[in-house]
């Protein structure tokens, strides 16, 4: 099988409501995302996503578009897609790093890979050792009384937990923390997340003053790059730690594991560079006693499909609360059938070859800003 044509799409996305996080991202209310439609020539067409977002990912919808324009994509005709491994290879030796570009190959090319051979992506992976996986949410918010009405709400419309985004004023954030807690009851597990908006003390503080809450974990609440103070912090609060922000590669797992920074890795498909070298890490840490929490970036479905099936596969994955697989329902329009997969705060696998998704052409040209055709 050989690669014959690539089409790029670069979408913008208008969320339904926007979405505040932490001081160091701001107000979301748009998405961008980069989508791949890989053709061979044995008529099999696999789609792949790319979610850059430049505080977190450091690149752009503009530079990705460019560089698979450019570079990526027009080395890859007749390369066989289906041989993942030297596609991996290839992208690697002409380009350092850029995950998200290479995540959205890898993604189109587990999909091809699961059509040829008329298996679904998580039977490529081994096998499913789960049908379904519980959805939790996420909230922004400015005030306690908000984050603790949303919250709610959340619950029951039966949701299983939910993470609410920190990372601002730290006082504000822990009473918003501990409304919330009050308002949904000892059993909701709750999540916080500080998207990297403090420093190390005011992270300690943070944790120490919601003790009461009983967090299920803090997600990275400092920098990416501060794996000694993610480990202070882990030290001092009595609560578990996530990293997300701090784990995209298996170097990184490595440092944070001898480190002993974490308690959890926060997993992302597209942050990782796809879903090969995702499993990698879930196989590593799993190996260390590290959990698994599946995580989103404001993606559409093909993404969210690709995480979703890792998530079928691994053994460590977190079961005491749901995962992140809302990200569709926060959007204006998918251009894929994903939503459709969760129902009663349940996402459950839909049966079909490769990633399992069916594509809405009509939204895919709606919130089409630009498109380009390689071949």
């Amino acid at each position: 099988m050989k690669i014959t044509k690539i089409i790029l799409r670069n979408l913008r996305v208008p969320l339904k409501h926007p979405y505040s996080l932490s001081r160091a991202y701001g107000v979301q209310e748009i998405t961008s995302n980069i989508i791949a439609e890989i053709h061979t020539d044995e008529g099999i067409v696999g789609w792949g996503e790319s979610d850059p977002w430049p505080a977190f990912t450091g690149d752009t919808d503009l530079s990705v578009m460019a560089i698979l324009e450019h570079l990526i994509c027009p080395s890859l005709i007749g390369m066989d897609p289906t041989n993942i491994n030297s596609i991996h290879n290839h992208m690697d030796t002409i380009l350092k790093g850029n995950n998200t570009i290479k995540a959205c190959i890898d993604v189109a090319c587990h999909d091809i890979l699961g059509k040829k051979l008329n298996v679904s992506v998580s039977e490529l992976l081994g096998g499913r050792v789960r049908e379904s996986i519980k959805c939790f949410w996420a909230v922004g918010g400015n005030t306690p009384h908000e984050t603790a009405e949303e919250i709610l709400k959340i619950k029951e419309q039966g949701f299983w937990g939910c993470m609410i985004k920190i990372g601002t004023d730290y006082k504000n954030d822990i009473n918003r923390t501990i409304a919330a807690r009050d308002a949904v009851g000892d059993e909701f597990p709750l999540i916080a997340d500080a998207n990297q908006g403090w420093d190390v003390d005011t992270a300690i503080a943070y944790g120490r003053g919601v003790e009461k809450a009983n967090l299920l974990f803090y997600e990275q609440p400092v920098k990416y790059y501060d794996v000694i103070g993610l480990a202070k912090v882990k030290n001092n609060v009595p609560m578990a730690v996530s990293a997300d922000e701090g784990i995209t590669t298996i170097q990184d797992a490595k440092s944070l594991i001898e480190a002993r920074a974490c308690d959890y890795f926060s997993i992302k498909i597209s942050k990782m560079g796809g879903i090969k070298p995702a499993v990698r890490i879930c196989e590593y840490a799993e190996h260390y006693g590290i959990k698994l929490f599946f995580n989103s970036m404001l993606e559409q479905g093909i993404t969210q499909a690709a995480s979703f099936h890792v998530a079928l596969t691994v053994n460590n994955i977190l079961l005491s609360t749901g995962h992140s697989f809302f990200s569709t329902l926060r959007l204006k329009g998918d251009v894929t059938d994903f939503c459709d997969w969760t129902e009663n705060g349940n996402t459950k696998f839909s049966g079909k070859t490769g990633l399992g998704l069916e594509i809405n052409f009509r939204n895919l040209e709606e919130f089409t800003i630009n498109r380009t055709e390689i071949k």
